[in-house]
């Protein structure tokens, strides 16, 4: 259970960066590496969800928040595959990851706003 507390302390360092202010970072890349080091079945169902979303409508963010929901979902019915043994580690690993999908939703509120409005920018390959 040392992991995910230490994944915990990784991904609040880079959600909240003290030499950013505590704004900006790289929340979601930090929670898809701690997620692959914790439960890589789910991370690879996630990963899935990311890219079928973006495939969809070419919205990074939406896929990111798509992929953070589903997480712990993915994660409640993969544990035994990945390698997690007790039932104990089951609940804390899946609150763990539900507690990354609420930060990383409250971290894009504002992406939440411009896709509501239409706003949101969507991702473009250079046609050069």
């Amino acid at each position: 259970m040392m992991a995910a507390f230490c994944g915990v302390a990784a991904l609040g360092g880079h959600l909240f960066p003290i030499y950013l202010g505590f704004k900006g970072g790289k929340g979601v890349a930090t929670g898809a590496g701690v997620v692959f080091a914790l439960n890589w079945l789910a991370g690879v169902i996630a990963l899935g969800a990311f890219g079928f979303v973006f495939a969809v409508t070419r919205v990074v963010s939406l896929g990111s928040m798509v992929a953070a929901v589903i997480l712990p979902v993915a994660a409640w019915f993969t544990i035994r595959r990945a390698g997690w043994r007790l039932e104990e580690e089951r609940w804390i690993l899946t609150a763990f990851l539900a507690l990354l999908a609420v930060a990383i939703l409250v971290r894009h509120r504002d992406n939440m706003r411009r896709l509501w409005r239409g706003e949101e920018s969507t991702f473009r390959f250079s046609s050069k």
